[in-house]
C-alpha cells in the first residue's frame, strides 16, 4: 500500500483494532451483534493493509461468535493473513486443507501442519512432502496422531534432517526406533542406542555376519585414509555402505565419531586404517583420547550391531532405486504427475 493511502488508513486501522478488541472480550453475543460485526469488520479487512488485519486474525480466528464470513475473508487476505487462518480458523473446508497439504506453498503447508486436528490422508500429504520446514512442523505438533505410515515418512526423511531427527527424538510420546536417528542423538541417547544395539545383537541366533567390501573398495578406503581425501573417502564409503554419499558424507563428519567408528566395524575396516580415517576427519589438533575411545568403540561392537546401526542410518540406496522405479511403473504414475505439476504452480501463484 502506497504511503499516502497507508496515512488515510490510520484511523480506520484504529477504529478496526477497537471493534474487534471489543468483540473478542465478551465470549458470546447475540445474533445481531455478531451480524452487524461482520458488516463492520469485513469492510475493514478489505480495506486495510494485511499487517494490521494480521495483528487481530489470530484472536479472531479462536473466538467462536467470529463469523464464517470473517474468516473467509482472512482466508482470502493473503500472505501472513491466510497462513494466521489456516492455522487457527476452527473450521476449513477439507478440500481446501487437502489440495494445500498436497500442492500448497510451503508456509501454507506449515500453517497446515499446526493445526489442532487433521484427517489422516492429510497428515499422510504433509508427510510426504520434501520441505524440512513441513516436516519439522508436522512432528512438533503432539496434538496430531501420526500413524504409522506417516511415522516412517518422518523417520526417512530424517536421515537427511538433523533438525528433523532431533524433533523426534524428543517425541517420546511416538515410541520411535531411535536407530535412524543416531547421529542427532546426544552424547546420552547414543550410549543408550548402543547398548540397545549390542544387547539385540548378542540374543539373537544365528552366526555372527560379517561383511567386508570387495578388496578394490578396501584399498580405495585405505588409499583415500592415507591421502586423507575427504571426498573420495565419501565417495568409497557411499559405495561400500550401499548409501548416498550425502549420508557417507554426514557420517565422516559427525562430531562425535561415533557414527563413523560404526561404519567402519560394519565393513570390517583394520584399526590401522581407521586410525588414519579418524585422524583425517580431525578439523583441529588431533584429540589423541577421542580417537583412543573411538578405537575402544569400535574394539567393543558386535559387527551385527553395528551393521545394525549404519543400516538405519544410511538406508539402502539400491531399495531406494528400486521403490522410485516401482512408483514410476505405476499405472497412471506419469499422467498423475503432469497433472500435480500445474497444481503445484497454481497453488504457488496464489500463495
Amino acid at each position: 500500500m502506497p504511503r499516502g493511502e497507508s496515512e488515510r488508513r490510520k484511523p480506520q486501522a484504529v477504529l478496526f483494532r477497537e471493534i474487534v478488541d471489543q468483540f473478542v472480550a465478551r465470549p458470546l453475543h447475540p445474533a445481531a451483534d455478531v451480524e452487524q460485526f461482520e458488516t463492520l469488520a469485513s469492510g475493514f479487512i478489505e480495506v486495510l493493509d494485511a499487517d494490521v488485519v494480521a495483528e487481530r486474525a489470530i484472536e479472531l480466528c479462536r473466538h467462536p461468535d467470529t463469523p464464517r464470513g470473517v474468516i473467509a475473508q482472512l482466508l482470502d487476505k493473503g500472505g501472513r493473513v491466510s497462513r494466521i487462518a489456516i492455522e487457527y480458523a476452527p473450521t476449513i473446508h477439507s478440500g481446501l486443507v487437502r489440495a494445500l497439504a498436497e500442492h500448497g506453498s510451503a508456509e501454507l503447508a506449515v500453517a497446515i501442519a499446526r493445526r489442532s486436528s487433521l484427517e489422516r490422508k492429510i497428515v499422510g500429504s504433509l508427510a510426504s512432502r520434501g520441505e524440512s520446514e513441513v516436516l519439522c512442523a508436522l512432528a512438533a505438533n503432539r496434538r496430531l496422531h501420526l500413524d504409522q505410515a506417516a511415522r516412517r515418512s518422518l523417520l526417512q526423511a530424517a536421515r537427511d534432517d538433523l533438525r528433523l531427527a532431533r524433533i523426534l527424538l524428543d517425541r517420546a510420546d511416538l515410541a520411535l526406533d531411535p536407530e535412524a536417528l543416531f547421529l542427532a542423538a546426544d552424547s546420552g541417547e547414543r550410549s543408550r542406542i548402543l547398548l540397545d544395539a549390542a544387547t539385540r545383537a548378542l540374543v539373537s541366533n544365528g552366526p555372527e555376519h560379517v561383511a567386508r567390501p570387495v578388496p578394490a573398495l578396501a584399498e580405495e578406503i585405505d588409499a583415500c585414509a592415507i591421502a586423507r581425501d575427504f571426498e573420495g573417502l565419501a565417495e568409497a564409503l557411499a559405495e561400500a555402505l550401499d548409501c548416498r554419499k550425502s549420508r557417507a558424507r554426514a557420517i565422516l563428519m559427525d562430531r562425535g565419531g561415533e557414527a563413523l567408528a560404526l561404519a567402519l566395524v560394519a565393513l570390517s575396516v583394520c584399526e590401522d586404517t581407521a586410525i588414519r580415517i579418524f585422524l583425517g576427519a580431525e578439523r583441529d589438533a588431533p584429540d589423541v583420547e577421542r580417537i583412543r575411545s573411538l578405537v575402544t568403540l569400535m574394539r567393543s561392537t558386535p559387527p551385527r550391531a553395528a551393521q545394525r546401526l549404519v543400516a538405519a542410518m544410511t538406508g539402502s540406496l539400491r531399495q531406494e532405486k528400486e521403490r522410485a522405479a516401482a512408483a514410476s511403473a505405476r499405472p497412471g504414475a506419469a499422467e498423475q504427475k503432469r497433472r500435480r505439476k500445474p497444481k503445484n504452480q497454481a497453488a504457488k501463484a496464489k500463495a
